[in-house]
């Protein structure tokens, strides 16, 4: 991961979308990005995101060869750190590969302050179930209920629900089905596509991560966004997408991007003391 993700359409493109998002939606203050990886999100997001965490000591070596340092080792469903301490949190593809993501939300809560605000990509559909999946150790694929009711279990406030990268779905999902029997479980993320797919995709990857933070009313389905409002209490609210990966630094899925499901957590800022 480590070796393609600066150059491959699919890191680049949902770094993007985050951007957009939290600079629309979040302010700034003292952010944790859990579960960071290789660093590349935590050094990209300094405006919202200051600190990382990772259960991972080699994803922390990652970090801190980029220079960083505000890192902590920690799983997400006991992070080290106090009660409300954080203004922003993101979690990018990282609740499929824990067993208890309530556990883990609820963690999320906590840390988080009143008026805090969370945004977390998971990978979509359990239909689209594959070896990509497989050679990340994702423990799951979420539906969009799913995703609901556990978001609310932890105590977290869902103020927003969406899919990302729609352009590209029809593909990866025909690609999915085809590849949904292969004995060897291989990413899709491994290697970088050649550079004029590479280029396209990430266009339209980029274009979506734009306009989709933006459009909070307006959806092509149904099913393809929600949105609650917050409520006058000290309760954190969520933001989410569908997006997925994790072993060594997690490594995002493709597939899932193009069926992801955007929300947000985070308090009504109005309560904040």
């Amino acid at each position: 991961m480590a070796a393609v993700e600066e150059r491959h359409w699919w890191f680049r493109g949902r770094l993007t979308t985050v951007r957009a998002f939290l600079r629309r939606h979040a302010r700034r203050g003292l952010g944790l990005d859990v579960s960071s990886g290789t660093g590349m999100t935590l050094g990209s997001l300094g405006d919202w995101v200051q600190c990382g965490a990772d259960i991972s000591p080699l994803a922390l070596g990652f970090c801190r060869a980029r220079g960083l340092t505000r890192l902590a080792q920690g799983d997400l469903a006991r992070l080290p750190f106090a009660d409300g301490g954080f203004d922003a949190l993101t979690c990018l593809d990282t609740l499929e590969h824990v067993q208890d993501d309530v556990a883990a939300l609820a963690e999320i809560h906590r840390v988080l302050r009143p008026g805090g605000v969370a945004l977390m990509t998971v990978p979509a559909h359990p239909w689209m179930f594959s070896a990509h999946d497989a050679a990340l150790h994702h423990v799951r694929r979420y539906r969009r209920r799913e995703l609901i009711e556990r978001v609310r279990a932890s105590g977290l406030e869902l103020v927003q629900l969406r899919y990302t990268n729609v352009a590209i779905f029809p593909l990866v999902a025909a690609l999915r089905l085809v590849r949904r029997g292969a004995s060897t479980p291989k990413s899709d993320t491994a290697n970088v596509p050649a550079a004029p797919m590479n280029a396209l995709l990430y266009a339209l990857t980029a274009v979506e991560g734009r306009v989709l933070p933006t459009c909070r009313a307006r959806s092509a389905s149904a099913s393809s966004a929600s949105r609650a409002s917050p409520r006058a209490d000290s309760r954190r609210h969520a933001r989410f997408t569908h997006a997925d990966p994790r072993t060594e630094p997690p490594t995002p899925d493709p597939a899932t991007c193009c069926s992801l499901d955007w929300a947000r957590v985070g308090s009504d800022h109005r309560t904040r003391p």
